[in-house]
């Protein structure tokens, strides 16, 4: 239990580290995902005009024309693609950025060759024949597709936003030009054109746009945008010489020529606008619901199985609370801890009872002795064992015949399987049962049978065994006697003084090489009869649902948010919520984990204990050393146990303490113990060592795209 508890806390504890950094790296690819794909150069082409045809519905659905002249001055590609966003940010003219969704159907070129797919969210049309190029020079795609905006998303007042072209196709997009042909009038209203989808970046006077009636058509002027570009550059004072002129060279430089997006924007009143689809769905919705359940569920189960029992008062403690070993003390204050060091505490302990002494063998490198003081009288062999065995040697003198039944037959084969001749030491029974007439009618002859002198031998051997038996009762006795001036050993510190002294009476610590085993009997021992009475089973059972539904939840959050991706932006709170879900269950799973209530009252008296150590004053010493005389020693174990044996120790400097045959061994040395544990033999972790084959690896060429614009390139 011990070990599938360490892997559940590691389990849930690198969980934690997965899901922080899983959230982080979803939230940079939203935040920046857009830049990689920006940075891409057209391959192969330019492109020589660009018409958009909008027919827009009055419900908010736009029947799409794109007319793409492509230049393409090498002719080792198919074709070109082009990518549609499915979601798209729209910042309308109060400044408020909203997300909304659309639909896009009856994507097609018409007259090429194409296919379909869908990209990051974005619908992709790759245009042209795998089995045949281009040629150079100028080619015309027409894309036509429905994009059904939905409903309209604006209160007190209506406006059409579009981004035409789309952000990253890599190269400058010249006659760029678009027609828009509305279900209304929209004579007299505004109309503004932007670089960007956020109207920062204000391009209306370089657009040459008209209206008449329903119709809006516009250009955009390349050389108004070079002139404007131009002026804003030489109106830079940081861009002036000394004279005040312009450099016209670093200009050509600077220049940027229209190679993203141009967002049309026409403001219009409330009510333009009639109907429209909803374009989302419920899936993500019900994903958050279930992850909402699922904190809930942890919730619950940590108020049934987590939640702490009311904290105990600390009380102060002479002596160690409930007659706890150094080892119980040690794991109540801090069950972290090494066993190894729980079992050194129990070494010293069995020291201040008088079972063991320790000696520093100064001649030997400071090795450490330690010498059994009570001698358990070894238990004698069993006296069955010890008799000698009969044996019976035949020979056999003819060969089996009819004369003999089956069981005299049988007994004839097993004899003389293998020679004339038989020690026979087992089936002895059998055989005498058959002996008698196999030998009076000469079919075997005894040659030899011990039988007389063994019965001798027992006889002898009963009466020395007894004297044995007596001398064996009489150091029973004396052990027995011994061992009642003692304090009684708890289990723990059995298994350390069998372990220590399971060969001989007197051992070297450092070369004890079997000793270290002790140190798991330990935590066993620990786990098995003192855990569950301390720490609640049930919460840390729940522990591994908790990681569970940690992993569930994340694994839905994910896709949710990345895949599903169709909750109404209005509810786009639910999202937020459920990836603090992830938190919410994350820090009741760490917290799941529970005392027992006599696990806080022992804590609390454990921590009492220890504060009376840490903080006792000379004269309360004195008078419990005066009450004990071996309170210091009794002690000293505990404070080791407890990380206070250098403050216990340096307590007792003025204060006289009765000398204990204890050994050499320098207890009122806080150094000392360092030296005990370093003294343990421990045999060497084996490290398994890996290789690292030199494995083959690769990039493909992909594409990339932005997550809310369009774009294309070539293929």
């Amino acid at each position: 239990m011990a070990k599938i508890s360490k892997i559940g806390n590691f389990i849930g504890y690198i969980w934690a580290f997965i899901m922080f950094f899983g959230v982080l790296i979803m939230g940079l690819e939203e935040l920046f995902g857009d830049d990689v794909s920006t940075q891409q150069t057209a391959d192969g082409f330019t492109i020589s005009s660009y018409n958009v045809v909008l027919d827009v519905g009055e419900d908010n659905k736009i029947d799409v024309t794109e007319n793409i002249t492509v230049d393409w001055y090498d002719a080792h590609h198919h074709g070109i693609y082009k990518f549609t966003p499915l979601w798209l940010q729209y910042t309308d003219k109060k400044g408020d950025t909203i997300k909304r969704k659309a639909n896009i159907s009856n994507y097609r070129a018409v007259g090429e060759v194409y296919t379909l797919d869908t990209v990051k969210k974005k619908a992709r049309i790759k245009i042209g024949d795998a089995n045949q190029y281009v040629e150079e020079g100028e080619k015309t795609y027409v894309i036509k597709y429905t994009y059904d905006m939905g409903k309209d998303p604006y209160k007190g007042f209506d406006e059409l936003i579009f981004h035409a072209y789309g952000d990253y196709w890599g190269t400058a997009i010249k006659n760029a030009s678009v027609q828009v042909n509305m279900p209304k009038n929209i004579e007299g209203y505004k109309v503004n054109f932007f670089t960007d989808k956020f109207r920062k970046e204000d391009a209306t006077d370089v657009v040459d746009y008209s209206i008449s009636g329903n119709t809006l058509y516009a250009y955009f002027n390349e050389e108004k945008n070079y002139q404007k570009q131009l002026k804003d550059y030489c109106s830079d004072e940081w861009n002036q010489n000394e004279g005040g002129t312009c450099n016209k060279e670093d200009f050509d430089l600077y220049y940027k020529p229209l190679k993203e997006s141009l967002t049309l924007d026409i403001e219009l009143p409330e009510g333009y606008f009639v109907g429209g689809s909803w374009n989302y769905g419920w899936g993500s919705f019900i994903i958050s619901m279930i992850i909402f359940l699922l904190t809930g569920w942890t919730i619950y189960k940590w108020i049934k199985y987590g939640k702490d029992y009311p904290k105990k008062a600390q009380t102060v403690e002479f002596y160690p609370p409930d007659n706890l070993n150094a080892a119980e003390i040690g794991y109540v204050f801090n069950k972290r801890q090494a066993s190894k060091k729980f079992t050194i505490a129990l070494i010293i302990q069995l020291a201040s009872k008088g079972y063991i002494k320790i000696d520093n063998l100064k001649d030997k490198g400071n090795n450490i002795q330690i010498t059994n003081l009570i001698i358990k009288p070894k238990k004698l062999e069993d006296f069955e064992k010890t008799l000698p065995k009969r044996q019976i040697e035949v020979k056999k003198l003819k060969d089996a015949d009819n004369n003999l039944n089956q069981a005299e037959n049988t007994m004839m084969s097993y004899l003389f399987k293998k020679s004339n001749t038989k020690l026979l030491e087992t089936n002895i029974d059998k055989f005498l049962v058959v002996r008698d007439k196999l030998v009076s009618e000469g079919y075997i002859e005894i040659i030899n049978d011990n039988e007389e002198a063994r019965l001798k031998d027992i006889e002898e051997k009963k009466l020395a065994y007894d004297k044995q038996v007596e001398q064996y009762n009489k150091n029973m006795e004396k052990y027995a006697g011994e061992s009642a001036k003692l304090p009684e050993l708890s289990s723990m510190e059995e298994i350390v003084y069998n372990r220590l002294f399971n060969d001989n009476d007197v051992i070297i610590l450092s070369e004890h090489h079997t000793f270290y085993r002790a140190f798991d009997e330990v935590s066993s021992k620990l786990d098995s009869s003192f855990k569950n009475k301390v720490h609640d089973s049930k919460a840390s059972k729940q522990i591994y649902g908790a990681i569970f539904r940690s992993i569930l939840i994340l694994v839905l959050s994910i896709i949710s948010y990345r895949y599903v991706e169709d909750l109404d932006p209005n509810w786009s709170m639910l999202y937020y919520l459920a990836f603090i879900c992830n938190f919410i269950n994350l820090f009741f799973m760490i917290f799941m984990k529970r005392k027992t209530e006599y696990g806080e009252y022992i804590t609390a008296k454990v921590k009492g204990f220890r504060h009376f150590l840490v903080t006792a004053e000379k004269p309360k010493l004195e008078a419990l050393v005066a009450e004990n005389p071996q309170y210091f020693y009794n002690i000293l174990p505990y404070t080791y146990a407890m990380n206070i044996s250098k403050k216990w120790i340096k307590k007792f400097e003025n204060i006289p303490i009765p000398e204990m045959d204890m050994g050499t061994f320098n207890y009122n040395s806080s150094y000392a113990y360092y030296t005990l544990y370093d003294n343990v033999y421990y045999p060497e972790p084996v490290h398994s060592s890996s290789s690292c084959s030199s494995c083959g690896g690769g990039c493909s060429s992909c594409g990339g795209g932005c997550s809310s614009c369009g774009g294309g390139g070539s293929w």
